[in-house]
């Protein structure tokens, strides 16, 4: 199953897959990619799910690029306390996939998690300690922008 066969064949969110980087909006040019035609296309995950799971740390975006799937959280770096904040966006979106996004999650393998920071990015969250922290729960970044045809 592709990326695109993944988002349509989950109710929830398959009525918000945008062509490109589309459901990014102002966010798009935070994502760099060398052929836009290998876009599979984008989900706003955040504006998607937020009537369904109001108070829930929803994470933003996810898009297909070249048989991979990203994972993106555009959120502010300016603190430490924002590492905490972004662990548990993903955490809630793994579990939101285990239990209403199957299809995506089977994906889990082609994907990667990425925190493009807004405004200014605090020293101190990109020290050992942070990174670290971020690293073990898989999460790249903070960065300024997600440069989709360098990731490994």
């Amino acid at each position: 199953m592709n990326f695109t066969d993944a988002i349509r064949s989950t109710p929830e969110i398959a009525q918000c897959l945008r062509n490109g980087l589309q459901a990014l909006g102002g966010n798009s040019g935070k994502v760099a990619v060398r052929e836009t035609r290998d876009l599979t296309g984008s989900v706003d995950v955040d504006t998607c799910l937020m009537k369904r799971y109001p108070n829930a740390p929803r994470w933003d975006y996810v898009f297909g690029y070249r048989d991979r799937v990203y994972y993106v959280e555009v959120h502010p770096a300016d603190n430490t306390r924002k590492v905490r904040e972004i662990i548990a966006k993903l955490q809630w979106l793994k579990q939101w996939r285990k239990l209403s996004a199957k299809n995506l999650e089977g994906l889990e393998s082609q994907g990667t998690y990425h925190w493009i920071s807004t405004g200014k990015t605090a020293s101190s969250v990109k020290r050992g300690k942070y990174l670290q922290i971020l690293a073990q729960n898989g999460i790249r970044g903070p960065d300024s922008v997600l440069n989709a045809d360098t990731v490994p």
